[in-house]
């Protein structure tokens, strides 16, 4: 086998390969062998019909298919290896540019990783402060802790739904008279003020008592996600069959000892602070790598091959059916249900896409030229911290590693030492 490569074109290569005759005739042998079960020849049972004898029944181009194949790819690893500087993206689309006695060139045309064009990535003077905790963000997480810890009290008989109750009720929808899917319940919950039904729906039930029936008139918003709904009025039969309302604990050195480690209201509200500050300087941080991420995204020049952007999209699509599953609903009825289609939905996704592949491009990019990269001593270091987090050994734990949980691990110790970098250099 001999081969060439062309890399003048842009994101692509070009691999001419030549099998001698002796090698193709050997291709031609072993497609027969892999593939002779199959046909069906009079005279012969199947499987045992001579490969003339098929060529002659079925063509003789019959095996080209299998042997052009697995002739190129049974070369097509070890031509990486030597051609270190490959790093193909896509499968070979493969064509023969000659066949004779001679032998066969094989040309494959493979999409390349594409060449980025770095532009400013540090000294970009991006640093985003933390938020600074006040009295009000205090006050704020105790009314947080206040909210769960309140207790649902019953309303006496004959006092009516007010703002903020939970009120348990009976409801069936109807537009023009006719019940719709999705609008009818019973002993449904719903906090009076929350707003989490349409329109007016809850205001409409202040003052209702238990036992009263009232008919609460809505309509859909116009962007409603269920299109046979969207724009059109309702009627919904409604029967209130409890209220109840929040009763809440006094805010003081008692309900501090109850919710925390601590005696006094004053030591829980310095352990608050020293949260939403330990908070605020993780969200700072975040936000910095985000901006500086977003920046040196924007600084770099590539042309994106459409083979990766169409893989993200298939990703992103992937996740999307995996947490539509978790919840019990299947990708067709989701997209149903929000009234759109699958092309559709893929061409909404189409920047963000683009988006994530130009920055991996741009990160890996920064790793080469940086040459950054992982010692031992960290990569044993976390694998040490892993073992004692899962109550292994060491060695217990290295031997339950697949290769591609080691490579998760390896890339995430990466990760986090280019962003260690990138802060260092930009902040």
């Amino acid at each position: 086998m001999k081969y060439t490569v062309d890399k003048s074109k842009k994101n692509s290569i070009e691999i001419e390969m030549t099998l001698t005759a002796e090698e193709w005739e050997q291709e031609l042998n072993e497609a027969y062998n892999k593939n002779k079960g199959k046909f069906s020849v009079e005279g012969f049972r199947k499987g045992k019909a001579p490969r003339k004898v098929i060529e002659k029944v079925y063509g003789p181009e019959v095996f080209f298919e299998d042997a052009i194949g697995d002739g190129f790819y049974k070369n097509y690893m070890t031509i990486l290896t030597k051609e270190k500087d490959i790093e193909p993206v896509d499968a070979p689309s493969l064509s023969v540019k000659a066949l004779n006695d001679k032998g066969i060139v094989i040309v494959a045309n493979i999409t390349v990783m594409p060449e980025v064009k770095l532009g400013q990535y540090t000294g970009l003077n991006i640093k985003v402060e933390p938020k600074k905790v006040t009295d009000k963000d205090i006050k704020k997480e105790l009314d947080r802790v206040k909210e769960q810890q309140a207790r649902l009290v019953e309303k006496a008989e004959g006092e009516a739904v007010a703002n903020g109750d939970i009120v348990t009720l009976d409801f069936a929808g109807s537009i023009d008279g006719k019940f719709f899917d999705g609008g009818t319940a019973k002993d449904y919950e719903l906090e009076i003020g929350s707003h989490s039904f349409i329109d007016t729906f809850e205001d409409q039930l202040v003052g209702t008592k238990v036992n009263e029936e009232k008919d609460v008139k809505v309509t859909f918003p116009e962007n409603y996600q269920v299109a046979d709904l969207a724009g059109k009025p309702a009627n919904f039969h409604c029967t209130i069959k409890a209220i109840k309302y929040k009763e809440y604990p006094e805010i003081n050195d008692e309900f501090a000892s109850n919710v925390s480690e601590f005696e006094t209201l004053n030591d829980y509200k310095v352990s608050i602070k020293d949260k939403l500050e330990e908070q605020a300087a993780k969200q700072a941080k975040n936000e910095t790598e985000n901006k500086i991420i977003e920046q040196i995204v924007k600084n770099i020049e590539v042309s994106i091959p459409e083979c990766m952007i169409e893989d993200e999209l298939d990703y992103i699509i992937k996740g999307m059916e995996n947490q539509m599953m978790y919840q019990g609903i299947r990708m067709e009825d989701y997209l149903r249900y929000v009234g759109t289609t699958m092309d559709e939905y893929r061409k909404s996704q189409r920047k963000e896409a683009e988006k994530s592949v130009k920055t991996r491009l741009a990160l890996k990019e920064i790793i080469k030229v940086e040459k950054l990269d992982l010692t031992k001593e960290e990569v044993d270091a976390k694998i040490k911290e892993m073992a004692k987090d899962a109550k292994k050994t060491i060695k217990e734990f290295k031997e339950s590693l697949s290769d591609e949980h080691l490579s998760y691990i390896k890339n995430d110790l990466l990760f986090n030492k280019l962003i260690n970098f990138l802060l260092e250099k930009n902040a």
